[in-house]
């Protein structure tokens, strides 16, 4: 068959020097094995091979114990080499065993046949042992680059074993040695797509041009993320909010002020604890989820929403019973930027979102990178309309239509 491998265990069981070794027999696509072998007790995770295939036996690194109960777990990972870096590879087979040492005679040869079939649908490895809290952290840099870092920093070199999932039947295994985690995908994901990574952590105890053996100190959790949009798709999502527009009643009209709903604990502890400063804190994760802000972005949000009927503004709010009052023409000045970031539907009212940034600051240029940049003088949600005598903020106000303003300084 071209789409597996046979492995063979051999050894032989008994009261002296209990070894195994393994053959390799099959195509030649699969030019790497990583190999995970572990006594079956949830407090040992036990080592992890990495041996090349153009070498066709080799020792396991393990005294194997009989008579005692004992079973090992085996797992081997078919991984061919691809050529963006040195340590990047594909995984196309899978395949694992479960033996028994004490039924094995002593005395006797040992053959346990294990064959590597082709991946249909894998999961991450080693879920049925001890997964560890290290928290690992997924950045973002346009186009669509994605970074996996962890502040953690060892005093000595550790190997990082980098699962990644990209879909269901997509799997990306990196190898990298390091005294911390921060690595780049040497490639771009696409957009919206949900994406999973996890990481074993070992200590290197033997390391040549066929083999590498480590033992495993840290297996993480697995960590979900999905892709962002990137500009191409912002600009996609502007033109579906301008065809949107069309479709309903909405007229501009000037506002005086900006609003903000909180609790009354929010605004004592602003006045008590901050001298009166409202300061910017990280976005939520309400709106599109692949919203590029969400969980990035420092601001505070302002709402313009009125009643269409009588264009006041709606008396009640689920952020809170307390309302500020912000005069708009204090926020919204000539000397900002202002951006597209998001438009999006909840419980039948659409919102769209925009950012007001100060120029050259960290939120500019984030958005800059990012986002649809609008001209804040002239533009189809809120600008500003001057004249000799005065500068009016002029929003637009629709049927299920509500402008927010995200103000990204204090």
């Amino acid at each position: 068959m071209t789409n597996s491998h046979d492995i063979i265990l051999h050894g032989k069981i008994d009261n002296g020097n209990r070894k195994m070794r393994f053959r390799v027999i099959g195509p030649q696509e699969i030019n790497c094995l990583l190999l995970f072998l572990r006594p079956y007790i949830p407090s040992i995770l036990g080592t992890t091979m990495t041996v090349k295939t153009t070498v066709k036996e080799h020792e396991l690194p393990m005294d194997f114990v009989s008579g005692s109960g004992y079973y090992y777990c085996f797992d081997i990972y078919g991984l061919k080499k691809e050529t963006e870096m040195k340590e990047h590879y594909t995984l196309l087979a899978y395949g694992c065993t479960r033996f028994f040492v004490a039924k094995m005679k002593n005395g006797k040869d040992v053959d346990i046949p294990i064959r590597l079939n082709e991946v249909k649908s894998l999961q991450f490895p080693l879920k049925n042992t001890k997964e560890a809290i290290f928290p690992i952290q997924v950045d973002h840099r346009p186009v669509s680059r994605y970074t996996f870092y962890n502040k953690t920093e060892f005093p000595f070199d550790k190997i990082w074993i980098i699962f990644f999932k990209q879909s269901r039947d997509k799997f990306h295994v990196f190898i990298h040695d390091g005294q911390k985690l921060d690595f780049t995908l040497p490639f771009d994901l696409p957009v919206a797509t949900v994406c999973g990574v996890k990481i074993i952590v070992g200590c290197i105890l033997f390391n040549s041009k066929t083999i590498r053996l480590s033992t495993i100190e840290i297996n993480t959790k697995t960590t979900n993320f999905k892709t962002y949009f990137t500009k191409a798709e912002y600009e996609t999502l502007y033109n579906k909010t301008i065809e949107f527009i069309k479709t309903r009643k909405s007229h501009f009209r000037s506002i005086e002020y900006f609003y903000r709903n909180k609790s009354e604990q929010y605004f004592a502890s602003v006045t008590v604890d901050h001298s009166g400063i409202m300061k910017p804190y990280k976005k939520d994760h309400n709106g599109d989820p692949c919203s590029v802000i969400n969980g990035r972005l420092d601001g505070l949000f302002f709402s313009t929403a009125v009643d269409f009927q009588t264009s006041q503004p709606f008396k009640y709010s689920p952020f809170g019973p307390l309302r500020l009052h912000v005069i708009a023409s204090f926020l919204f000045i000539p000397n900002l930027n202002l951006y597209f970031a998001d438009f999006y539907c909840h419980y039948k009212v659409h919102y769209v979102t925009v950012i007001l940034t100060r120029k050259d600051s960290f939120a500019d240029n984030f958005c800059k990178e990012r986002l649809k940049e609008l001209d804040i003088h002239y533009n189809p949600f809120v600008f500003l309309k001057t004249s000799k005598t005065s500068n009016n903020i002029m929003v637009l106000h629709g049927c299920g239509l509500r402008i927010e303003v995200l103000y990204t300084k204090p």
